[in-house]
């Protein structure tokens, strides 16, 4: 058992580390500078940022808050463990699940309410991470883009 646990903190500081480095924007290139610009508003910190810098963010949250502990998704193709539902494509069957609520409507309630809905098929409870609004919305535009 320790030694699974000990593998498990090794692969998610490992999984940090790449996810940081691939993340991370190369001198000289259109992304990033792209990346890297902000122009915040008080409200909310992430309005006005542009969308490839908040998917890049969200990318790294799902590597660094566990998310790959429990799901698989194409952008991480050494995720093993699936104790929760592939996230891949998301975003095409959050769109179906509740009456009412739109794939961003779903996402983000699950992230603020980890318990609130259920997948078929899976018994694992989502812990609450305690993310805040922006790493929420970080986190739901990147699964929002990334259903390749």
């Amino acid at each position: 058992m320790l030694r699974s646990i000990a593998e498990l903190a090794a692969y998610g500081t490992f999984a940090v580390l790449l996810t940081a480095a691939s993340l991370a924007p190369q001198p000289g290139s259109a992304e990033s500078s792209a990346t890297t610009m902000t122009s915040s508003t008080p409200s909310t910190g992430i309005a006005a940022q542009p969308a490839v810098a908040i998917t890049t963010r969200g990318a790294l949250l799902f590597a660094t808050k566990g998310c790959t502990g429990c799901h698989t998704h194409v952008s991480f193709p050494n995720a093993r463990m699936q104790v929760g539902p592939d996230l891949t494509a998301v975003a095409e069957r959050a769109a179906t699940r509740v009456t009412g609520l739109d794939a961003r409507g779903y996402i983000r309630q699950s992230l603020r309410e980890p318990g609130a809905f259920r997948v078929a098929g899976y018994t694992a409870v989502m812990p609450d991470l305690r993310l805040t609004d922006e790493q929420i919305e970080s986190l739901t535009a990147y699964l929002l883009s990334s259903a390749r």
